[in-house]
């Protein structure tokens, strides 16, 4: 392909390029963010574990 037929494409993945501020680059997550997020993945190793530990 030459440029001239990559144009459409190229004006296209443009529209849908999503764009990011420097305030959300920036942001730096809250302890309660934190914690809510890290909270599923210990429900999910503490399940795990008790589990490990019923089979023995």
């Amino acid at each position: 392909m030459n440029h001239s037929q990559l144009k459409p494409y190229e004006k296209s993945a443009r529209a849908t390029t999503a764009v990011w501020g420097d305030d959300v680059l920036n942001h730096q997550p809250r302890f309660a963010e934190v914690a809510v997020a890290l909270l599923p993945a210990s429900l999910i190793l503490a399940t795990a574990t008790a589990l490990l530990v019923a089979l023995i």
